[in-house]
């Protein structure tokens, strides 16, 4: 994506006249949950060289742990930290303060986000996104999540095992084992049955907080996306 547009790497690929990352950082610092925001870049620090008026920190490496790990250490006396995606380019302040509120009474290593697909679809019609089927209805994934500085630095090494084969199916139905994955496609399975076996795998207590905010799950993976993001907007300006 971020080479179709020209730009050095997503975060920095514009929409409606302004990089994607000043967007997401904009809804966040105007969010009332929120008090204090910085971008995470990676070694080849990109994001430095051209952000300005946003406190940059860079991480260690190039894997999304490093990033998580540069973020906490960014708020040395914050124990519960919100984490953004920066290509989330309809996020509201209305939708972080909801998501935050809806996780300030939870005592988990990781609260995240499940979106009402029914929400998602009317506020974004044609707009693919993948759905787990549960017994409380049908959701998909958000781009926030809380998180705790002790899950971080504690249950690292298995969040960067996950997140290294979220795109495999089948190396993650070895992680949260056949017959989860099998119920889950049935559609048999709660929240609660997804929050007890996230918790056994990495060891912690997580989270699944249903949201009805669907900018949440609005994330841009190619040009398509970024068109239909910008006719979003359009309509919601026109409002």
């Amino acid at each position: 994506m971020a080479e179709d547009f020209g730009a050095p790497c997503r975060a920095l690929v514009e929409f409606a006249g302004r990089p994607l990352l000043y967007r997401v950082a904009e809804a966040l610092a105007r969010a009332e949950t929120v008090s204090d925001v910085v971008a995470v870049q990676g070694p080849d620090r990109l994001l430095s060289e051209t952000a300005a008026d946003l406190p940059v920190v860079t991480a260690s490496g190039t894997g999304f742990i490093d990033s998580m790990a540069a973020g906490i250490g960014a708020f040395p006396n914050a124990e519960r930290i919100l984490v953004a995606t920066t290509d989330l380019p309809l996020l509201t302040p209305e939708a972080v303060d909801g998501f935050v509120r809806s996780c300030q009474k939870m005592h988990s290593g990781l609260s995240y986000p499940i979106v009402d697909v029914e929400a998602f679809e009317t506020a974004f019609p044609g707009r693919d996104k993948t759905v787990a089927r549960l017994r409380e209805g049908r959701f998909t994934g958000g781009n926030l999540a809380v998180v705790t500085r002790r899950f971080v630095l504690e249950q690292g090494p298995v969040i960067a095992r996950i997140f290294s084969r979220r795109k495999s199916p089948v190396r993650m139905a070895r992680i949260f084992g056949l017959s989860f994955v099998v119920r889950l496609i049935l559609g048999w399975l709660t929240v609660e049955d997804i929050e007890r076996r996230g918790s056994e795998i990495v060891g912690a207590k997580v989270a699944a907080v249903p949201v009805s905010w669907p900018e949440i799950g609005f994330d841009v993976d190619d040009a398509e996306d970024l068109k239909l993001a910008r006719r979003f907007l359009d309509e919601r300006k026109s409002v």
